[in-house]
């Protein structure tokens, strides 16, 4: 069947265990609006929880969808995508579209695309700081002037 009489299959990945990979539904999680509105245009989609122990599951799962929307932070309770980016790669480069791809966060910069493109019309008074140390002596200033701060 051809991808234009067929439906598009897209997994939403998130970071979870293996009580959650089993119990996850299209319903049952913060993503559910996403999962309706991509039903609602014909795309067939379903969860794919990540952990570490579930890599071989979840690489099966997502080599079988046309695409995957990533919603797993880079840094989450101690919890790193290590294991998680390459296997994203792997993914990627055998057929199935994924969104962010780990290149593309690496890139950015995670929350450094905000500071880099603040000229651009959508920044406000962004500031960053590379080392712990910078904050340190920068920060106190900042915060001191009194307006509201937002740290990521």
């Amino acid at each position: 069947m051809s991808k234009a009489t067929s439906v598009y299959k897209v997994a939403i990945l998130w970071r979870g265990d293996r009580a959650t990979r089993a119990a996850a539904t299209p319903q049952n999680n913060r993503y559910r609006r996403i999962f309706e509105e991509l039903e609602a245009s014909g795309i067939h989609v379903e969860p794919a929880i990540y952990a570490d122990d579930t890599i071989d599951e979840v690489r099966r799962q997502l080599l079988a969808v046309d695409g995957v929307l990533v919603w797993v932070n880079p840094l989450d309770d101690g919890l790193t995508r290590a294991k998680l980016d390459p296997m994203l790669r792997e993914v990627a480069e055998k057929g199935p579209w994924v969104s962010a791809h780990p290149d593309v966060i690496l890139k950015m910069g995670v929350k450094e695309v905000l500071y880099r493109t603040k000229h651009l019309g959508w920044g406000t008074d962004t500031r960053l700081y590379r080392t712990t140390a910078e904050f340190h002596e920068s920060f106190p200033a900042v915060f001191a002037a009194g307006a509201a701060r937002v740290l990521k």
